[in-house]
């Protein structure tokens, strides 16, 4: 899932890299909400820290293991993998299915700090994200040139325009809101599934975490296409257990 589908049309000037780009007073105006996306998500991480010891009931090794691992989809997945063994089946249901809603705003935010920033020639209130591979495109057209034994560089621009990424306010907006709301699903399934009843001290907390999950259609949609794997799963023929009768 990309920030945006928008595209910079084939010959506005585009320019990139850090300096020409951050004093922009188009960029300098998008700045609020690009430290909202940065600080948000630096608390969802953290939170990722915390779910994935309340599942392993803070195991050592596991944590070990864990730390270890680099990028949001590889933590995610050993978090789903953890409480597949160590929950009960509907609350590990649960947990897989809000961190793989999470996996939205996760690739949103990484375009935004993995591509490179650029701004085009009638966007003056737009962040570009050049494509994911441009740097990829660059090095080929010098192969290219090289093997072609030529000291011209043809540039590969329909490449480039077509891979760009334009990034408005009204983009921002709505990756922070869906930050926001991963972060209130991932508090949600601690406060109501994870967490001992004696620590909610406020004594209605965790009921209403519980409200959030279970009214949230996305998340009820999603764990009816779960059951309905797990029933289907459940009637096919154990193929090992086959085999080993045999």
């Amino acid at each position: 899932m990309t920030i945006s589908t928008r595209r910079v049309p084939n010959g506005n000037k585009l320019t990139a890299w850090d300096e020409p780009v951050l004093g922009r007073p188009g960029i300098v105006a998008l700045s609020p909400w690009i430290a909202s996306v940065f600080a948000r998500w630096s608390a969802l991480e953290k939170q990722l820290n915390q779910l994935f010891t309340l599942v392993t009931d803070a195991d050592p090794i596991a944590r070990v293991k864990f730390d270890d691992l680099k990028g949001w989809d590889r933590r995610a997945e050993a978090i789903i993998d953890e409480a597949k063994e160590r929950l009960e089946a509907q609350t590990a249901d649960i947990v897989k299915v809000v961190l793989r809603l999470a996996k939205v705003p996760a690739e949103k935010r990484d375009d935004l700090a993995h591509r490179i920033w650029a701004v085009a020639e009638g966007f003056d209130d737009e962040l570009v994200l050049l494509p994911p591979d441009d740097q990829h495109l660059l090095a080929e057209s010098v192969v290219a040139a090289k093997q072609a034994g030529t000291c011209s560089i043809p540039p590969n621009t329909d490449s480039i325009y077509a891979g760009t990424s334009l990034v408005s306010a009204g983009d921002l907006n709505q990756l922070i809101r869906e930050l926001e709301r991963a972060r209130l699903r991932l508090q949600s399934v601690m406060w109501g599934y994870l967490y001992p009843p004696f620590a909610d001290a406020a004594g209605g907390d965790f009921a209403d975490a519980r409200k959030i999950i279970t009214e949230d259609v996305e998340i009820t949609d999603r764990l009816k296409n779960v059951a309905i794997a797990r029933r289907r799963a459940a009637r096919l023929p154990n193929v090992e257990s086959y085999r080993s009768s045999q």
